[in-house]
Formats: structure tokens, C-alpha cells, sequence
């Protein structure tokens, strides 16, 4: 396989991964009656009309957004919502018939995906929230949307990264190994240095691989490794992750604080995403 079909065959199984949490929210129009008659969906997730009933029926937006035409009974009509708020449609028809799509603001996309990637098993772990109040939760949400589906933590910090059969690199579908889950001691190299990563579950008392949160913020603002005082952390890319703001950082931190405490593997891993 040559290098530019290495490369079509890496965007293909990424757009693939990408696609797999936009979702398509159904609605049946019955009864002379869309239902349910509001559905919450996610930036870029579709809606699905369809007519299971006897008469012709449409979907038409209030604004003139859009609007399927004629729906015969069996036919369907879908749209993308690529924009945040309220819509209200109705049928044309019979314009008694109402409802409303609300789709989630970016921030609340973030957050509900954070915690798709866990409800559906992607990530097979049960979070520690127990007691804690809805911002708390939702900054833990927020921060597995950050350390799973953008900075790729578990790569280089679970040994092995994914379940038996169910390696991405592999074109099989993803499946996280809980098992090892951010416990760390996967070989490392950058910087002319090799290194093994650390464990970033929590300690005994409930803190991310030990660190306060200053200390946390520390090394990924300055690459101050915090087990070797004056060094700087070579293998990890805390000059990218560094850049992420306050608020990201800290929801990164809530989430490592809820994620289960694992013993660092005895077994090492040879290199990242195994």
C-alpha cells in the first residue's frame, strides 16, 4: 500500500469515527400528529420525518427553512440542523399539526457527546459522580468530550488503548479498553528521550495522577514535570495542550477525578495506540 493510499484509507476510517455520533432523530407523523411532537438533537444531526399514516402530510418550517412537499404515506424527508436553537414546523396541510425541533448549543453538543461516548459504551466505564451537583457533572461530560474525542489521552496513557478487536488503527470498531483506562506505562519516545507515561487516574485521596490543580495546569501550561523538579516534560505535547483555556482544562481535571482509580499495568506497552 503506498503512502497516498495509506492516507485516503486513514481520512476514510476518520470520517467514519467522526460520523458515528451524528444521529438521526425520528419522527412519525400518525394520528394527524407529529411524534413526538419535540425532539433535542445535536449540531449536525438530522431529523427524519416519516408519514405512517393514511393521508398526505408535510413538514414545513414556520420561517420557510424548509419545507419535504407532499408526504405520501410510506415517504419520508430528512434535514441536517446545523445551527443552534428552536425550529418550529408544521403541515401545510393540516396546520393544526405542530411541532418543534430544539438543537443544543456548541456547548451542550460538547457536553452530550462527552457522555455519549461513555452511555454507548465506546468508553466502557462508570464515572464517579455520585453526590456532585450538575455543573460539576456536566464539566466531568465536558472534560470526556475533551480527553476522548480531541486530545486522544488514552493513546499514549492506556496500555493497551483499545479492547481485543476493536483497534481503530485497524479498521475495526473503536471500543476503549476500561481495563487500563489512562493507568499509564506506554513507552514514549520525543525530544531524544524515552519515556513512560504516567498514570493519570486518581490517587487515594480522589486527585488526577496525584496532582493538585495547579499543579495539574502547571504541567500542561509550562511542561513542568512534577515528578523531577527543574524538568520539562519531552514526550508529551503539553505545548499544544497547554493552549486550551481555563475552562477546558479545568473540565479536563473534573473528569479525571471521576474517572475509576486503576494500578498503573505491569505489563509495558511498546508505543502509543496499541
Amino acid at each position: 500500500m503506498n503512502a497516498k493510499t495509506s492516507c485516503l484509507l486513514a481520512l476514510a476510517l476518520l470520517l467514519a469515527a467522526a460520523r458515528s455520533f451524528a444521529a438521526t432523530a425520528a419522527i412519525d407523523i400518525k394520528d394527524f400528529q407529529f411524534s413526538p411532537a419535540t425532539v433535542t438533537v445535536n449540531l449536525g444531526d438530522t431529523v427524519k420525518w416519516t408519514n405512517r399514516g393514511s393521508s398526505t402530510h408535510t413538514s414545513t418550517s414556520d420561517t420557510g427553512a424548509w419545507n419535504s412537499g407532499n408526504l405520501s404515506p410510506g415517504q419520508s424527508f430528512s434535514r441536517v440542523f446545523s445551527a443552534e436553537g428552536t425550529f418550529k414546523f408544521h403541515c401545510a396541510i393540516h396546520t393544526s399539526m405542530t411541532g418543534s425541533v430544539v438543537v443544543r448549543s456548541p456547548e451542550q453538543t460538547r457536553i452530550q457527546t462527552g457522555k455519549d461516548i461513555i452511555a454507548t459504551k465506546v468508553l466502557p466505564i462508570t464515572l464517579n459522580l455520585a453526590g456532585k451537583p450538575a455543573s460539576a457533572v456536566n464539566m466531568a461530560y465536558l472534560g470526556s468530550y475533551i480527553v476522548n474525542a480531541q486530545s486522544g489521552c488514552a493513546n499514549c496513557h492506556s496500555c493497551p488503548a483499545y479492547q481485543a478487536g476493536h483497534n481503530p488503527y485497524k479498521g475495526q470498531s473503536k471500543v476503549f479498553n476500561a481495563a487500563s483506562y489512562l493507568a499509564g506505562n506506554v513507552r514514549v519516545t520525543g525530544g531524544g528521550i524515552v519515556a513512560l507515561s504516567a498514570n493519570l487516574t486518581p490517587d487515594a485521596t480522589g486527585k488526577p495522577a496525584g496532582l493538585t490543580l495547579a499543579v495539574f495546569k502547571d504541567a500542561l501550561r509550562a511542561g513542568h514535570d512534577p515528578d523531577v523538579p527543574g524538568s520539562l516534560l519531552q514526550a508529551m505535547p503539553w505545548p499544544f495542550f497547554g493552549m486550551m483555556s481555563d475552562y477546558d482544562l479545568n473540565a479536563v481535571y473534573e473528569y479525571l477525578k471521576a474517572v475509576p482509580k486503576l494500578a498503573t499495568p505491569t505489563a509495558q506497552c511498546a508505543s502509543p495506540g496499541q
